[in-house]
């Protein structure tokens, strides 16, 4: 079952990338010289600003993972917040799944701290405070472009994506379809009930979050300030290519291509994130040209973050001094 899975990504990977090739018009030469004459035009100096609008989106991600993590009182600075999220671009980048950096974020950060299930808890709010504010700016883009309405695959998968999230949330706020959930799984398999108590455990990290009301507003505002950040970053990117680019239209499109570049259907998300942008931008009238150039500038500042990722990793996955001693303290005040 895996292995079939693993062929249709791949398949769709292939097709992602033909059908962007295609548009772009990569196998007809004039379209393929006015292609390389877009991207030799590119401005170094805005090609820079982008770059650092980068890193403030990062830091912005890293902020409110900061202060989630000292609403339940986990310390840790800020700057270590943010290598290890840089440190999960890294690892997203080469592991199986889109959830893989935030595995290893959970790890590094339950191995300094000692505090596995807060940690979950925290990354867990984290990107499904973020989901949630997608999903809501993506119908609000949907309807500003009224076209994409009619296709069958983006509104199918904004219902389902909208279905689970609210499923979750009813979960949160609610805890009687979760026991009823865990009470129907418990006492099967031993593994089975391994995992549930160790899902107990993150569940009730997430739940103490619903009752702090100042975290979760927090929270929310800075997922606004992360996606003003988003589409800033797609606006300065695309000006870097000389082409004129109006702010108002780019603010409507990047939710649309980011909820697409979210659905798991090709490996490493390679070829989703360029159809997404080609696919898009044509709709808001820009070329299929600038779309995959804007789209490749972005996937290079990907490459740029994971290795800057690479290099934090060594240096912030040690455990600081005397964490030893407060793990040890801990566990006996467990026991």
């Amino acid at each position: 079952m895996k292995r079939l899975k693993y062929i249709l990504r791949l398949l769709m990977t292939a097709i992602l990338l033909l059908y962007v090739l295609q548009k772009v018009g990569i196998f007809d030469a004039a379209k393929r010289a006015d292609l390389f004459v877009l991207l030799r035009s590119v401005s170094i100096p805005l090609v820079l600003l982008s770059f650092f609008v980068s890193f403030l989106l990062n830091l912005s991600s890293a902020f409110k993972w900061y202060l989630l993590l000292r609403s339940r009182g986990v310390k840790v600075s800020l700057f270590r917040s943010w290598g290890l999220y840089m440190i999960g671009i890294f690892f997203s980048l080469f592991l199986p799944t889109s959830m893989g950096g935030d595995l290893i974020r959970i790890h590094e950060l339950g191995k300094i701290t000692g505090k596995r299930a807060e940690a979950a808890a925290s990354v867990f709010i984290e990107r499904f405070s973020g989901m949630v504010i997608l999903f809501l700016l993506t119908i609000v883009a949907l309807f500003m472009q009224r076209e994409l309405l009619s296709v069958a695959w983006m509104t199918v998968s904004l219902l389902v994506a909208v279905t689970a999230s609210a499923g979750l949330i009813w979960m949160i706020v609610d805890e009687r379809p979760y026991r009823f959930l865990t009470k129907l799984l418990s006492g099967r398999t031993a593994l089975v009930d391994k995992i549930l108590a160790k899902l107990d455990k993150l569940h009730g990290a997430v739940v103490e979050y619903r009752d702090d009301r100042l975290a979760l507003l927090i929270a929310l505002l800075n997922t606004f300030v992360f996606y003003f950040l988003a589409v800033l970053n797609v606006y300065v990117t695309a000006l870097a290519f000389g082409t004129e680019v109006q702010f108002q239209e780019i603010l409507v499109a990047v939710p649309l291509i980011m909820f697409i570049m979210n659905l798991p259907i090709s490996i490493g998300g390679i070829g989703l994130m360029e159809f997404a942008f080609v696919f898009i931008f044509e709709l808001s009238g820009y070329s299929s040209a600038l779309a995959l150039s804007t789209a490749l500038l972005m996937r290079v500042k990907i490459f740029f973050d994971a290795g800057l990722g690479g290099v934090l990793y060594p240096l912030l996955s040690r455990e600081p001094a005397g964490t030893s001693n407060i793990k040890q303290e801990e566990v006996g005040m467990e026991r």
